[in-house]
């Protein structure tokens, strides 16, 4: 019972924890590719931090909407709008007393990819759809500059990539679960000695090397994928040091293209169905 009681305690701290921020996501952690909704609380507002006055508007006029103004990971795909005429898409939705959310997939609101997301945060502001001074209030009608750190869910896909955010030197490990394929008939039902992987290093949108053509990929045991029992397949590289003999002096990679591939399996015909890892460039 003492444990049961400790548990419920804790669960109602990182709740209270949550909602005492000024900005967060729910669900955290968090899968780029689905719905997340970003909620703001004005409550926890501090008027004057940053010329801004939007809480006392608010316990003014608590109705008045209030739009989100943001540019970290990315502008948003379909723009914030002006800051003196904000898009109306940009519109928060109301949850609660100067309480405020927006429900997205970040990816495709952002225009951005998951390590993107996950190095990056959010970064963002509420504001009336026109952030200049009110009339009677000081500063202008915006909250101070907030952030949220995005925190990534573990992934539990038919192809998952870890780390999230990874650099050319770092080890980047891809697991490929073969119960999940249901793309393409061809690669179900693989025993422990049928998975590989076709890698392609990409350099820039115009400058790109194959690791080894797609009919030559089983003769390179680095390019077979371990089973590691229950249909799933895994290999680990360090992309950098995997393509350093075939890059040209001075060349960095950025992105590495791959799709899973098994002897005597052919695709249907069209563009390969590539995964993208893409490689982050910290210096």
């Amino acid at each position: 019972m003492k444990n049961f009681l400790l548990s419920l305690l804790a669960v109602g701290c990182l709740q209270t924890a949550a909602v005492a921020q000024k900005a967060y996501v729910l669900p955290s952690p968090t899968d780029a590719n689905s719905e997340i909704t970003l909620f703001i609380d004005m409550n926890q507002s501090e008027d004057g931090i940053q010329n801004n006055g939007l809480s006392a508007i608010l316990d003014a006029y608590p109705d008045t909407t209030v739009y989100l103004w943001t540019w970290d990971p990315s502008s948003p795909a379909a723009g914030n709008g002006d800051w003196d005429n904000s898009a109306d898409h940009q519109q928060l939705t109301k949850v609660g007393p100067k309480l405020y959310s927006m429900t997205f997939v970040p990816t495709e609101y952002y225009g951005v990819d998951g390590p993107q997301l996950f190095s990056r945060g959010i970064s963002c502001l509420a504001k009336l759809k026109n952030g200049s001074p009110v009339d009677g209030f000081n500063f202008e009608a915006k909250s101070e500059d907030l952030h949220v750190d995005i925190i990534p869910q573990l992934c539990a896909a038919r192809i998952c990539v870890f780390p999230e955010l990874r650099e050319p030197d770092d080890f980047v490990t891809i697991t490929y679960d073969n119960t999940k394929e249901v793309l393409y008939e061809g690669l179900q039902g693989m025993s422990d000695d049928d998975c590989y992987i076709y890698l392609l290093g990409k350099v820039d949108a115009f400058t790109s090397y194959e690791y080894a053509a797609e009919s030559d990929v089983f003769s390179y045991p680095e390019l077979k994928l371990i089973s590691m029992g229950d249909g799933k397949f895994r290999t680990t590289m360090i992309p950098e040091d995997l393509f350093s003999s075939i890059l040209a002096e001075g060349q960095s990679l950025s992105e590495i293209w791959y799709y899973i591939v098994r002897e005597g399996f052919t695709y249907p015909p069209g563009p390969p169905p590539f995964e993208i890892i893409s490689l982050l460039d910290c210096e």
